[in-house]
């Protein structure tokens, strides 16, 4: 891990709090009956009463599997309703020994099913602000049975997740780290930690980036326009973050592997807060390489804070203050990316600009064709433009790009695409967009 400087960014000292949630919008707290551990339920109650919302709390009961074995008879049915009654009123019980009272808008709910599949299916039929759940009991098995059912819910929610370990307590965190690829989740993951910061507390953005192969002749020029590129991005989220009640604001470029070097970083500062921008990868993605969220997850000894995908912004590193374009250094986010431009833009008039890196900067142009497809392949650091010449039926033009190191995707004032920049270690391809 190689350390670097943080860059603090203006902060005010004014003691607004955030804004009271609409009371529509509850904090969710997953609970076990039979837990006996109640630090999730102690932070739900804190965030809840923080910004005014009410507290709801679930229960799944994962259905009861019946096993014949020869010679034994099957167990009777057993009786749900009735458990049901029982577990409603431990729950009550035990909301009502944090929160002092239940009121009218608070709400304790008992359903059967897959626990992730429900809290989630849950809270999304709510509304719910964000989702509470805890990493269960102290001990290894209970910590592993309830941080990946915590893991579980953080995959398939749609809003925030705060996975909570059982020596949490409840309260502000004095400091916090938020995990930065500058996508629009991890800008999420930041204000949503800002929001769980004591007044002059310290936002630490932190972005980790991890090894590049690259060959000797290249890596000086990546090193450089990657660390130039970074320090913008910061410059413009942080300034784009707006601090309040004494929070200062920093920024941190550190090197590694993700999620290994973010919870050293967590544990060497002491930090009671981790937030980051979840991905959604597909199924064999996620057994072969995991994620960042689930590592910080299964890890991390503070509180979680996981902030959702939303599908159409995926991989977008749009912050506000950038205006007009979309630029990417991160390959897990170039297949998604790079396959919308060309769902978008198919049958748009192309022009097709090659210009190399070396001094001179030979480059070549090709006009008059029209866009059918764009695509990457991550394994081999690849992009494929293909083009269709107007003028020749079924004719097609299929054009891949080596060794790409950064996307850019520009818009119009209108939102319209307008070109997409592909650079790669020995120079650049742009793709300027016409109408017509």
């Amino acid at each position: 891990m190689t350390p670097a400087t943080a860059h603090p960014a203006t902060s005010t000292s004014t003691s607004a709090r955030p804004t009271p949630g609409a009371r529509h919008q509850p904090v969710l707290v997953a609970l076990k009956p039979y837990d006996g551990c109640d630090a999730a339920l102690n932070v739900a109650q804190w965030l809840a009463a923080e910004q005014e919302r009410p507290l709801h709390a679930i229960t799944v009961v994962e259905p009861h599997e019946m096993i014949a074995v020869a010679g034994v008879p099957v167990v009777a049915e057993y009786d749900q309703s009735g458990e049901h009654v029982a577990i409603t009123g431990l729950l009550r019980e035990r909301l009502s020994r944090v929160r002092g009272h239940l009121g009218w808008e608070d709400r304790v709910e008992v359903v059967d099913g897959p626990p992730a599949l429900m809290v989630t299916d849950v809270a999304r039929e709510r509304g719910v602000h964000a989702i509470v759940v805890g990493t269960g009991q102290h001990g290894a098995l209970g910590r592993l049975v309830y941080g990946e059912r915590a893991v579980q819910i953080a995959r398939l929610a749609d809003r925030p997740v705060v996975v909570v370990p059982p020596t949490a307590k409840a309260g502000p965190a004095a400091e916090a780290i938020v995990a930065v690829d500058f996508s629009p989740a991890s800008h999420r993951a930041a204000r949503f930690a800002m929001d769980m910061l004591a007044d002059g507390g310290r936002l630490a953005l932190v972005h980790v980036k991890s090894a590049v192969n690259l060959s000797e002749e290249g890596a000086g020029w990546w090193e450089e326009a990657y660390e130039r590129r970074t320090r913008d991005l910061f410059r413009r989220l942080a300034a784009a973050m707006r601090p309040e009640r004494g929070i200062t604001v920093t920024t941190q470029l550190l090197h590694g592997d993700v999620a290994a070097t973010l919870l050293a970083h967590a544990r060497q500062l002491g930090v009671g807060l981790i937030a980051c921008g979840g991905r959604r990868h597909s199924f064999i993605e996620r057994m072969l390489l995991g994620s960042v969220s689930t590592e910080l997850i299964r890890g991390a000894e503070c509180t979680v804070v996981v902030l959702p995908d939303r599908g159409q912004e995926a991989g977008d590193e749009l912050l506000p203050a950038v205006g007009g374009v979309v630029e990417s250094w991160d390959a897990n986010a170039w297949p998604g990316l790079i396959q919308r431009f060309g769902r978008r833009n198919s049958g748009r008039p192309t022009q097709l600009r090659f210009r190399t890196a070396s001094p001179q900067g030979v480059g070549s142009v090709e006009s008059g064709y029209r866009l059918v497809d764009a695509s990457f392949d991550r394994a081999a650091a690849r992009a494929e433009i293909v083009l269709s010449d107007p003028e020749t039926t079924g004719s097609q033009l299929s054009h891949r790009i080596s060794n790409v190191r950064a996307v850019m995707v520009s818009t119009d004032a209108s939102g319209r695409d307008t070109a997409l920049r592909l650079d790669t270690v020995s120079g650049r391809c742009t793709l300027v967009l016409s109408d017509g």
